[in-house]
């Protein structure tokens, strides 16, 4: 054993000597040392056991702070990836809309050059032009209104107008089934203009079987009961008719006209509770359909009952 340097001197130098820093002096008097002192050569294994424990916890943590760091790295790809993605599509769909889609014109800026009913498809075709400097004509739709049935709207779409871009101003659109219904321009939010009204177009067929309706009716005065007609198509027994509400004049002397399309009287109206259905091809066939009943009847006494 090398009397020359104790066991504390020798403790001292094993951290440097596993280190690999001491001189090659040092690191051959540290070897002497741990060959001919057990209890020195002892506490060295057991010190380099829990130094290399030491650096696979360090590697372990140095390892795991890569894995995380690689895991956060991909998961801030994707969320930006995602981002990118969703911008990306934002900007596709407000260029599609404001470009290719567009929005409802307000009816202000459309003007109609052309009704054409087709008296054997019952097709209404529509033409139009598009005031809007600004805009184009993207589609045109129709659409059955919600609340009646009877009501057509008709949209007509302008999306702004790129440089390279021709303009399209006109529209034509064909709407079907429109006998005995009422068409509109309308704008959702804006507002809504009549363009067509079958009843309208079709005056003195109308008037016709109105005049037939109170000539049935003995018990009808032209003075005093007001025919309604209501929008729309009413099949009964599989024949094609419209039908009429009857509003009758209370009132001495008080009679009753019409003002843009709507009944007007100096007294009170009264509304009878029945409604008159006439087929609209000849020979003409008139039934009432009595509220109370719930039915079409051929009985024109009701007419004369409060």
């Amino acid at each position: 054993m090398n009397k020359n340097f104790s066991c504390d001197i020798i403790k001292d130098l094993l951290p440097g000597y596993m280190d690999g820093i001491l001189s090659e002096a040092g690191t051959d008097v540290v070897k002497e040392h741990l060959k001919e002192c057990e209890k020195c050569n002892k506490d060295y294994l057991t010190m380099k056991e829990e130094w290399n424990m030491g650096v696979e916890v360090k590697e372990q943590i140095v390892f795991d702070g890569f894995k995380k760091i690689h895991k956060n790295t991909r998961k801030l790809k994707i969320a930006v990836g995602m981002v990118t993605g969703l911008l990306m599509l934002f900007l596709i769909s407000l260029f599609a809309k404001v470009f290719i889609i567009g929005e409802p014109l307000s009816t202000c800026t459309i003007s109609v050059n052309e009704l054409l009913y087709n008296e054997e498809t019952n097709c209404l075709e529509i033409n139009g032009t598009v005031n809007l400097a600004s805009s184009w004509v993207s589609r045109v739709v129709w659409k059955q209104d919600e609340e009646n049935e009877n009501d057509v709207n008709i949209l007509v779409y302008g999306a702004e107008a790129l440089p390279f871009q021709p303009e399209k101003k006109e529209f034509k659109i064909s709407v079907p089934n429109m006998k005995g219904k009422t068409a509109y321009l309308a704008c959702p939010e804006y507002d809504r203009r009549e363009i067509y009204n079958w009843k309208h177009d079709h005056y003195e067929k109308v008037a016709e079987m109105e005049e037939e309706i109170y000539n049935h009716f003995s018990g009808l005065d032209r003075n005093k009961d007001a025919l309604s007609y209501i929008n729309g198509i009413r099949y009964v027994n599989g024949i094609e008719g419209i039908c009429y509400s009857v509003h009758s004049v209370i009132g001495e002397n008080a009679t009753f006209w019409r003002f843009n399309d709507q009944l007007v009287t100096d007294g009170d109206f009264k509304s009878r509770d029945f409604e008159i259905w006439i087929s609209i091809n000849k020979p003409y066939q008139i039934l009432i359909y009595d509220y109370q009943q719930g039915k079409y009847i051929d009985d024109d006494s009701i007419i004369n009952r409060d």
